[in-house]
């Protein structure tokens, strides 16, 4: 199974590394949500974790943007952010969001979630 993390910081995209058992899951890190949608047609991922609070492109605007194409209409789209505000979580089901993880998180409850769509 394939997963794409999206995120600019490069401290949260290591964690997700880390913390993904790369065994069992092939993941492919984007510090640019400007990159990411190439690399998402590309891929065709089983599951897409997506940071809200980017430069250039938000991930409300990414998730948007991927519920109307071919290839992420079907993919679960989990939102990974601070924000914990219920206006956060809706906004985010509004764009097509399937799920939502609040930073900081732990490995425990990172793979809980993966497991819920990839199993």
């Amino acid at each position: 199974k394939t997963i794409v993390c999206i995120d600019d910081s490069p401290v949260i995209l290591n964690a997700l590394q880390r913390f993904i058992d790369q065994e069992k899951f092939k993941v492919t890190v984007v510090g640019d949500p400007v990159q990411a949608v190439p690399i998402i047609f590309h891929l065709k991922p089983d599951l897409i974790l997506l940071d809200i609070s980017m430069p250039k492109i938000n991930g409300y605007k990414l998730c948007s943007l991927l519920r109307v194409s071919e290839h992420g209409k079907q993919t679960p789209i989990v939102m990974v952010t601070g924000n914990t505000g219920l206006i956060d979580k809706a906004r985010a089901k509004i764009v097509g969001a399937t799920d939502y993880l609040t930073k900081p998180f732990t490995k425990q409850g990172l793979m809980q979630i993966i497991e819920k769509y990839l199993d």
